[in-house]
């Protein structure tokens, strides 16, 4: 299987038997997370995952956080691999965490981490395997978090790497943080059991063909030890005590009732079983679908589809039909919006399938969902729901009093379906005047305002989640964000935003503010479709030691593997990277390896053998905002040398 968007690329497989496509499979250069609430229940999981990845001839890479040995025994008990040949022939790369690395992650940011895993060489159009990430994230820290997966998963999708992160050691301390950083990732499974088994739940999940939201499997495994998906239902899905039936199961496929709206479908319907009937209009699809508690709805969006209408429709098929119906939203030639997505999938909306799903797939997608009852409530006023997804219908500039009351007019109306905000606030480069800024600034969407003080600029942008947050400012703005900016802050919370809007209501109450009103327009109407007049500056790239790579398969039993060091100079390719003898001295110039910095007390021994730990000379992470940016390595204050992943060498 591949994915729509890239035919030529495999898609990645959660490794579960029985699961369907929606579930199964992840789109490329997502980021996903695995919670183990029963660490050594992932396993079975990973192996048939990472097996998969590679028989499909996608590169593959793991980290982990010590002992890879272990690592790669436990993966072969399961699914035999050779890992000897696989990382020889640069199929599977392995990386150890080094000591402290989540302070690292915290000083440096995680930044400077993808900056070094490119530096590695990890290969675009790969999987990637993060196993006990809990380190990655700091998840005692929301807006840490967010920065941290924001970073991440922007990098992870301009390569197009589908990564898997497996959290292994969260808490319900935790629990928060991690429903927080929902909106940067692809999806969120947990793994854990309870009476009835092993459970696998998935709370939100992309695929190519989709997406979905609680989904809920009884694991079984087979005579290897792999799992297998069955198709009995959890304690989640059974019906509510105030429905006439408790029952679960599925309805015959031959006997079922479809209802669709999309003429295409016609031909479909005629070689399908069951009972397919075509409605024209969403009255028709509810007057036809009426009595019939276990019916499947297919509608239709369109580009001239009205989003209230639709959103009523499926509001009032899942309170007359009931829990166990099957909604279904079909994107025809046009897409849902975020936000209008989240409004459908609350409101009742067992499935939205994306416009480039084929038709030939539309059977297979609805057996897949076949017997899923819906367990959120749909108790929920309508009206505010769908105010939340709808913004003001100004856009572009705004004085700064008048750019504070659309905000908050905005907050009030999403607040029933909490949908993401941002507040971007930045300083103009010393030659670029304010007013050159301003007309550079593309906004498009309803919603989407800014403002400007003397020395600062401001972009509120609405319905929009952290996952794409920097990809769309630099659209906005028509080039990377240190190419336009000299400092930049990104607030998504928004107690954060409040904080500054007071600041800007008691500037413009104590003193004038610029009018940029009539030269924004000038320049907005002027501004050319693709470019920028702002130069394009190469980004500094940190320097700091993240990872250690493996260069031969860990074989346990006492006996070591060697290490590659890490690349010599910033962005080098994995070929260049050499073996340095630990007797050897080695003196470089600044900026490079040093050999001195292997006696520090950083190096850990370990199972693989004598651990050294290499240093750069780096400079203190900056001051973090709301989003975390590449710090110069060269900064004002002192450096010092810093280790984050050992290299493991063997003597």
């Amino acid at each position: 299987m591949t994915d729509p968007a890239a035919p030529n690329i495999p898609v990645v497989r959660v490794g579960v038997s029985g699961l369907p496509n929606l579930t199964d499979s992840m789109t490329i250069g997502g980021a996903y997370v695995l919670v183990a609430e029963t660490p050594s229940a992932r396993f079975p999981l990973l192996a048939a995952s990472l097996s998969s990845a590679l028989e499909q001839g996608l590169p593959c890479t793991v980290i982990v956080p010590a002992n890879p040995e272990q690592f790669i025994q436990r993966i072969d008990s399961f699914v035999p691999l050779d890992a000897v040949t696989l990382i020889a022939n640069k199929s599977l790369q392995l990386f150890v965490m080094q000591n402290e690395f989540s302070k690292a992650m915290f000083r440096f940011g995680a930044d400077a981490f993808a900056e070094e895993m490119e530096e590695f060489g990890i290969p675009e159009n790969s999987y990637l395997i993060f196993d006990q990430a809990d380190e990655l994230l700091s998840l005692h820290d929301i807006s840490l978090a967010l920065e941290q997966i924001s970073v991440l998963g922007k990098w992870f999708a301009q390569r197009r790497i589908t990564a898997l992160l497996v959290f292994s050691r969260v808490t319900e301390a935790n629990a928060g943080t991690i429903n927080a950083i929902m909106d940067n990732l692809s999806g969120i499974a947990r793994l854990g059991g309870d009476k009835d088994g092993l459970e696998l739940t998935f709370d939100y999940w992309q695929s190519p063909e989709g997406a979905i939201a609680a989904r809920h499997y009884i694991l079984l495994t087979d005579e290897l030890g792999l799992y297998q998906a069955s198709t009995k239902s959890t304690p989640l899905e059974l019906v509510s005590e105030s429905e006439p039936s408790s029952r679960t199961d599925a309805p015959d496929t031959a006997s079922a009732r479809v209802f669709y709206m999309d003429p295409d479908l016609g031909s479909l319907a005629k070689l399908t079983p069951g009972g397919w009937q075509y409605a024209d209009t969403l009255i028709g699809m509810m007057h036809a679908s009426r009595n019939l508690p276990t019916a499947t709805c297919i509608l239709s969006f369109q580009h001239d589809t009205n989003l209230r209408q639709l959103a009523e429709a499926i509001h009032t098929l899942r309170l007359t039909l009931g829990r166990k119906a099957l909604l279904v939203v079909q994107e025809k030639g046009a897409s849902l919006r975020y936000q209008n997505e989240a409004l459908l999938l609350r409101l009742g909306v067992n499935l939205v399938i994306h416009r480039d799903v084929p038709t030939s797939r539309l059977t297979l997608l609805l057996e897949s969902i076949r017997g899923q009852v819906f367990n959120r409530n749909v108790d929920i006023n309508f009206e505010a729901a769908l105010a939340s997804v709808v913004p003001t219908m100004l856009r572009g500039y705004l004085m700064p009093t008048h750019f504070v009351r659309e905000v908050e007019t905005i907050f009030k109306r999403s607040a029933t379906l909490d949908i993401p905000c941002a507040l971007i606030i930045g300083t103009p480069l010393p030659d670029t005047p304010m007013e050159d800024l301003l007309g550079n600034i593309a906004l498009s969407r309803p919603g989407d305002l800014s403002t400007a003080s003397e020395s600062e600029c401001f972009i509120f942008l609405n319905a929009c989640p952290q996952s794409v947050l920097l990809a769309t400012v630099e659209r906005i703005v028509h080039g990377a964000i240190d190419t336009v900016f000299a400092d930049v802050k990104f607030l998504v919370h928004r107690d954060e935003i409040n904080t500054e809007l007071a600041a800007m209501t008691r500037s413009a109450a104590l003193g004038s503010v610029p009018d940029y009103t009539e030269i924004s327009r000038t320049w907005v109407a002027a501004l050319p479709a693709t470019g920028s007049s702002v130069p394009n500056v190469q980004q500094p790239t940190p320097s700091h030691v993240y990872l250690d790579k493996l260069s031969t398969a860990p074989m346990g039993n006492g006996v070591s593997a060697t290490t590659a060091p890490a690349p010599t100079s910033p962005r080098s390719d994995v070929s260049d990277l050499r073996y340095i003898p630990p007797e050897s001295p080695h003196v470089l110039t600044d900026g490079e390896w040093t050999r001195e910095e292997a006696t520090s007390t950083n190096a850990k021994p370990d199972t693989l053998g004598q651990a050294t730990s290499f240093g750069r000379h780096s400079a203190p992470r900056a001051k973090r905002s709301s989003i975390a940016r590449p710090q110069s390595p060269h900064g004002s204050e002192a450096t010092e040398g810093t280790s984050f992943l050992g290299v493991n060498i063997r003597h």
